[in-house]
């Protein structure tokens, strides 16, 4: 069998998005950094970059205002950005704290904001209904059946009026763990699945917030119910439950195989920006390893235990060389990655904008064990 280069594989995945969300709580990443990522993602082969930083108060909390001249010059310089590096910006709005979905005056100032954006140059959008609770107002009890009905006719709507553009959209039951009863069960995913538009992607972070493991047996129930493959949001890395904590570890725990089974994967990583060289290239070596290799290489790139436990915890590693180059295997693309990211160490400060002092720490929703 012959090899697929590289590009010849990320080609065949034209439909498979992979890159960054910018979702957590805490102090966004600055301007700099953000361009800095861009030209990261380019060079990695990623391709997809998400504005949602849940601390930005125009994103969230008071998601209504529209942006000054100079926010809105800052915006439409991150999106021009992101498009010279062949990245898809996609602008994320988080309405669920607060907005009355049957009101006509909520759907015309959503409409607004985001279209307010799209002038901006964006061309990607997404609604986030993470972390909010699941009730509805009174007025909203009049009109629509259930929480999950609500939510699909604004987003419907919103997406038909934008002209359909690339869309994404967070549920509120968003891992298994918030599917109620049952992921299988759950009234709200399953309405999701089927009034939902097909040309909307739905996201998704697998058995828990923060999943250790993604398996195919889990990718595919969920969607059954979605009736569509998710875009798995990926809290693998993610640290803002708790900064005093930083993940500098590789993308893991994820069969290469699950690659064709999914929409994409967007990585929600450590709040600290120059600690995710490691999380976010290893993402991308992940996907890109061979959808075609011969058979005994893909268990040489899941099978083969690299790392042996004793019953003392001590770790035993055995990194073999010799694996092919588009063969993931989460050991050797750390010791790839490292070797990649030592000589930003001699770059002066400004490179990636400048060091700031960690943000006082905040209450976040609490994560399930």
């Amino acid at each position: 069998m012959t090899e697929t280069s590289p590009d010849e594989q990320i080609s065949k995945r034209k439909d498979f998005i992979c890159g960054v969300v910018e979702g957590f709580y805490g102090r966004p990443w600055t301007t700099e950094q953000r361009k800095d990522l861009f030209q990261k993602l380019k060079k990695w082969g990623l391709d997809m970059y998400v504005y949602a930083p849940k601390d930005d108060y125009k994103h969230r909390a008071y998601w209504r205002e529209l942006y000054t001249v100079e926010e809105a010059e800052h915006l439409t310089s991150l999106i021009t950005e992101a498009k010279s590096h062949g990245i898809t910006f996609c602008y994320a709005l988080s309405p669920g704290l607060d907005i009355t979905y049957s009101s006509q005056k909520e759907i015309t100032t959503l409409k607004r904001k985001l279209e307010q954006v799209s002038q901006f140059g964006c061309m990607c959008f997404a609604l986030l209904f993470d972390d909010i609770e699941p009730e509805m107002s009174e007025a909203d009890k009049q009109i629509f059946q259930s929480f999950a009905h609500a939510q699909v006719s604004v987003t419907n709507e919103i997406h038909q009026h934008l002209g359909c553009p690339k869309f994404l959209l967070c549920p509120t039951q968003y891992c298994s763990t918030r599917a109620v009863p049952t992921v299988i069960s759950s009234e709200y995913l399953n309405t999701l699945g089927t009034k939902l538009s097909q040309e909307i992607d739905i996201m998704w972070t697998g058995p828990k917030v923060i999943s250790k493991t993604l398996t195919t047996e889990c990718i595919e129930e969920i969607t059954q119910v979605l009736r569509r493959p998710p875009v798995i949001w990926d809290n693998l890395h993610a640290n803002d439950y708790d900064q005093k904590r930083i993940f500098l570890g590789p993308y893991c725990g994820r069969k290469p195989e699950l690659i064709p089974l999914l929409r994409g994967v967007l990585s929600n990583p450590n709040c600290e920006y120059n600690a995710n060289m490691i999380p976010i290239w290893t993402l991308a070596h992940w996907a890109r390893c061979s959808l075609n290799a011969p058979p005994h290489m893909e268990a040489v790139s899941w099978d083969i235990k690299m790392e042996r436990e004793s019953e003392q915890g001590v770790c035993e590693d055995d990194v073999p060389m010799s694996l092919e180059k588009h063969v993931y295997h989460h050991r050797q693309a750390l010791r790839q990655a490292i070797d990649d990211w030592l000589p930003e160490f001699s770059l002066p400060k400004a490179a990636q904008g400048p060091v700031i002092k960690p943000q006082t720490p905040i209450t976040v929703p609490a994560v399930p064990i």
